[in-house]
């Protein structure tokens, strides 16, 4: 066994022929193309094709390996050390100043990575490597991204934009406390995807902003209208039957945002507060014709630092007048929040508990505001009420509800969201 410093400017390592090298030629490839001594950071060395990266050293590669950087690939096999903590970036060419490139960051102890784009985060995924190595491909077309790992795809987003620095593996965030694995780093100068991989798919891409990550559908016909869903994981559960029903008829993007877990002064008041910076972002990928907005509320009014109950009324209503002012063509349409059970060990969950009795509260606050700015509400509220016996003895979950009833909880938004679709086809403008 032979170690290999990555400094050497020409490295010689006998590798498998790549299966796919009959279609594209790497433009870079780890152990045949040569490293700047000046961008090792550390000691990096190979070892049987192998890196091991332990958060405290790093290698870069040129920029220009991506070519102009409106279609590339990046792919490499990865493989977790056991026990290991801590936080690494597996990959970057970001620009935090500039919001431009790529970042993807791994959590050993969680198994989890995280991807930023521009600057922000987008895509996060759990259980992310497996024991044996996981090949890792992100495949860059007309600058918008797709990650695979083991050729099946995960996550799609929207643009990346160009970045001048180099493209570097293992920057140091937080050392782990074992290194991991790392080989068989290929870059190519085109949009080279997995074998097998159907490029037409349906599939949401994850837009994000300043304090935003966004769901959205591809457009195809523009002349469609567009829905937004706003919630929390009770949408989760009935956003997937709105986009089946209006399949073909209007668009449906989603949003689970986590600023709207608060509602406090200091989240709505002045315009650039975070809570106006993220519905301005998410506006943005519109217009929209109508949303259906619940903000987080189960989240939101618990605990109650989140939502200051002596300064609810003021601060949604700021928020609602706001909305109405940047999206004035857009019907908005209130979902209330539905109850929170009581989950005793035996028997049957029951309604009547400290944190319901507050969603009572400040459901009745919100639907005043809500009629005195003349948007319509769901009262989803209502239709759980009736639901309890659709709920397992002795269930621990204390607030989500089965399939059968996550489709009535649609069908209601579906009829209030079937009144305010336009009957014509015509263009919205956003201020």
């Amino acid at each position: 066994m032979n170690n290999l410093h990555l400094s050497v400017l020409s490295l010689a390592l006998a590798l498998t022929a790549h299966a796919q090298s009959q279609e594209a030629k790497p433009v870079w490839e780890l152990g045949k193309n040569p490293i700047d001594p000046g961008a090792i950071k550390g000691k990096i060395e190979l070892v049987d094709g192998v890196v091991n990266l332990d958060g405290q050293n790093s290698f870069a590669i040129p920029t220009k390996v991506l070519g102009d950087q409106k279609d590339y690939t990046i792919e490499f096999e990865l493989k977790r050390a056991p026990d290991a903590k801590g936080l690494i970036s597996l990959f970057s060419n970001a620009d935090a100043q500039n919001k431009t490139g790529i970042e993807c960051k791994y959590h050993p102890a969680s198994n989890g990575v995280g991807l930023f784009i521009n600057g922000h985060p987008t895509i996060e995924k759990g259980a992310f490597l497996e024991a044996n190595f996981t090949k890792v491909t992100l495949v860059v077309k007309d600058r918008r991204l797709a990650l695979f790992r083991n050729g099946l795809i995960l996550a799609m987003t929207g643009e990346v934009a160009p970045s001048s620095l180099p493209l570097t593996f293992g920057e140091v965030l937080k050392a782990p406390t074992a290194p991991y694995e790392l080989r068989n780093i290929r870059i190519y100068d085109t949009a080279f995807f997995p074998t097998g991989f159907d490029k037409s798919a349906e599939m949401m891409r994850n837009f994000s902003g300043e304090e935003y990550i966004i769901q959205r559908v591809d457009i195809v016909n523009p002349a469609l209208p567009r829905i937004l869903v706003v919630g929390d994981s009770i949408s989760m559960g009935y956003r997937g039957f709105i986009t089946e029903h209006f399949k073909g008829r209007a668009y449906v993007d989603y949003w689970v945002p986590n600023v709207m877990f608060r509602l406090k002064p200091s989240d709505v008041l002045g315009d650039d507060a975070p809570l106006k910076r993220a519905w301005r972002g998410v506006l943005s990928n519109g217009p929209y014709h109508v949303v259906s907005w619940n903000a987080t509320t189960l989240h939101q009014w618990d605990p109650p630092d989140r939502a200051p109950e002596d300064s609810y009324i003021s601060n949604m209503t700021e928020i609602v007048t706001y909305l109405k002012k940047i999206a004035p063509e857009t019907r908005f349409i209130w979902i209330r929040s539905t109850p929170v059970r009581t989950t005793p060990k035996e028997g049957r969950p029951t309604l009547i508990n400290e944190v319901n009795e507050r969603n009572i509260r400040f459901n009745k606050m919100t639907d005043e505001i809500m009629a005195k700015h003349g948007i319509p509400e769901v009262d989803l509220y209502g239709l759980c009420e009736t639901k309890l016996d659709t709920v397992p003895a002795g269930s621990q979950d204390s607030a989500h509800w089965n399939k059968d009833v996550s489709r009535e909880m649609a069908d209601l938004i579906i009829k209030e969201i079937e009144k305010s679709l336009p009957q014509t086809e015509k263009p919205l403008s956003l201020k």
